[in-house]
């Protein structure tokens, strides 16, 4: 199974009802997934701020919504997520793709990397780097159930070849 349709598959059998997504070109795949497949709603945002908050407004109703965005979304959605995990304690599930790691070939990406660990710690998230597919499933469920907790955020950093495999497998 392709590993767009394998993480599709999880969120669905987590009953993830919502995807706000501010798409970028290692996630293109999996987003056209969750376009094409009626399972779970699609909502593109124009700014990652926008994706939080939408995403906290679904998740606080009790409809369980994913955040998919690249790294660097952290950085511009900083003011957002502060004022929502500090001063509110309202969380979100991220699906994040890494860009930045050691050999970027895009001078933008380094940054991205160099910026993103040191705010999921200050912003206190439980987070976790998934470089195989094969640990998706399993991952997935953990990061649900520590999300139910309501105690943090959680986010999963989809590793450089996980996306690339998505891009590639077709």
């Amino acid at each position: 199974m392709r590993p767009e349709k394998t993480i599709h598959n999880c969120l669905v059998q987590e009953k993830v009802k919502y995807a706000i997504c501010l798409p970028d070109s290692l996630t293109s795949p999996l987003i056209n997934e969750i376009r094409n497949n009626e399972s779970i709603f699609y909502a593109q945002a124009t700014h990652e701020s926008d994706c939080v908050g939408v995403s906290t407004g679904l998740n606080i109703t009790n409809n369980l919504s994913v955040v998919i965005m690249e790294n660097s979304g952290i950085r511009n959605a900083c003011e957002t997520i502060a004022r929502f995990h500090l001063s509110h304690a309202l969380y979100n599930i991220y699906l994040i793709s890494f860009r930045g790691n050691f050999g970027e070939r895009n001078w933008w990406g380094q940054a991205h990397s160099t910026t993103m660990q040191p705010l999921l710690d200050l912003l206190r998230f439980r987070y976790v780097f998934i470089d195989d597919i094969k640990d998706f499933k399993k991952v997935f469920k953990d990061a649900v159930n520590d999300f139910q907790a309501r105690q943090s955020s959680v986010a999963i950093i989809l590793k450089p070849n996980v996306l690339k495999n998505i891009n590639n497998d077709k």
